[in-house]
């Protein structure tokens, strides 16, 4: 298993922050990884609300697709999602979503914890490769996200 964090402060409430996060389909308005997203069950969010995403590179051409469901829903606090089927290498992967109140705003961590495919060899790719630009996605995502809740703009 892999894993590692990355953070970022926003410039707004934890309910406004709260409030993109929970609407879970809606992922591609702020992560620039994410091409097209939306809701595969009923309502925008919670405790086992689940979503596609088409992945994209930054170059515009697809990088796959991801089949994701939330759970552990903290309501204002944070939740997990689970990646239920990937065209991805990942053999697991839980990504947590944490928000805490800091003076200059809200602060956000993302966590994700994973292994990828082909045993040994998996883990040599991670070593070499995959954290390196899996990190690299987080951190656009993060910094997708702060953009998006502080402007309006979208990725």
């Amino acid at each position: 298993m892999s894993s590692f964090a990355e953070q970022t402060t926003i410039d707004a409430s934890r309910e406004r922050v709260w409030g993109v996060l929970a609407e879970i389909g809606s992922i591609q308005r702020w992560n620039p990884g994410v091409k097209r997203s939306y809701s595969t069950s009923e309502g925008p969010g919670g405790e086992g609300a689940t979503r596609h995403c088409d992945l994209q590179r930054p170059n515009g051409k697809s990088a796959g697709t991801l089949e994701e469901r939330a759970f552990d829903w903290r309501e204002g606090e944070g939740f997990k999602i689970e990646i239920t089927a990937s065209s991805l290498p990942f053999d697991r992967a839980v990504i947590s979503f944490s928000l805490t109140d800091t003076s200059q705003g809200t602060g956000v961590t993302v966590s994700p914890d994973y292994a990828l495919r082909f045993g040994p060899l998996g883990a040599l790719l991670d070593r070499a490769v995959v954290r390196r630009q899996y990190r690299k996605g987080i951190r656009g995502m993060l910094d997708g996200l702060k953009r998006y809740v502080e402007t309006g703009e979208e990725s």
